[in-house]
């Protein structure tokens, strides 16, 4: 059963990729913005947080970069973490009637959804390199670690998706509480506002797993120091054993839910 989880990726990385490229197109056909989606939601978030930190509707306190470039570089980071937890769930469940059809590697519609990922994270960061550019931040070398701690964080959101997948395919309720939690659970992390020190919000935030990952891509890019290198290399190693803990929980409960579903 373990060993048939990296040989069930290797059986249906062709069938994930056609699941890719089949989606893609059709989720943009009928799309008048299409892939303007992807950064949209994001960018929104940001540019109300701008405007009521200028009005001093709130005060942000001492933000190591220009606002704008930091809540902008904030939000598209917590963006691509949110996508990443709900994608598998999305992805096993509009593939249920397939699988109860038909017989094919499960570790296909994980690597569909990983694929998914990617493209989403390729079209934020360049759009979010190209505004840090224009609000005075350039591309530097720093941007190449950044992008990968990035993308090291949609892995951490995927391997919590991946183990909420098979309660989310019994129960419409955890996606839909997810979508409610996703919001509230971004305050907690120093998204719109820089990470703090002394209080007890900053214990909640060093606790968050998503924080180191958060922070170290924005502090590469923004330029300021960084202090959670120890738990940033823990979590790290804590989310390749829970890709592959989330991946084989699928593998062997997938046949009784599909069972269950067909019925």
């Amino acid at each position: 059963m373990i060993m048939g989880v990296p040989k069930g990726f290797w059986e249906g990385r062709e069938l994930a990729w056609r699941l890719f490229l089949r989606d893609l197109k059709v989720s943009y056909t009928k799309s008048v913005l299409g892939v303007v989606w992807v950064f949209l939601p994001p960018l929104a978030t940001a540019g109300i947080w701008i405007f009521l930190n200028s009005r001093r509707v709130v005060a942000i306190q001492n933000p190591p970069m220009n606002y704008g470039a930091f809540a902008v570089c904030g939000t598209m980071i917590w963006s691509v973490f949110a996508e990443a937890i709900v994608k598998p769930i999305q992805r096993y469940q509009g593939a249920m009637s397939l699988m109860s059809k038909l017989n094919f590697p499960r570790e296909s519609i994980s690597l569909a959804a990983v694929y998914d990922l990617a493209f989403g994270f390729m079209v934020k960061m360049v759009i979010l390199v190209a505004l840090l550019w224009i609000l005075g931040y350039p591309p530097t070398l720093f941007f190449i670690p950044a992008l990968a701690v990035a993308f090291l964080l949609s892995l951490v959101g995927f391997s919590f998706g991946l183990l909420l997948s098979p309660l989310g395919l019994l129960y419409q309720d955890v996606g839909r509480g997810l979508s409610v939690a996703l919001p509230f659970v971004m305050y907690l992390v120093p998204v719109i506002y820089p990470l703090r020190h002394a209080d007890h919000l900053s214990l909640l935030q060093k606790l968050n797993p998503i924080t180191p990952f958060h922070e170290r891509a924005r502090s590469l890019m923004g330029g300021y120091e960084f202090h959670l290198n120890k738990e940033l290399i823990i979590i790290s190693v804590a989310t390749l054993l829970l890709l592959f803990m989330g991946q084989l929980i699928i593998r062997i409960s997938l046949p009784v839910i599909v069972e269950r579903s067909g019925s």
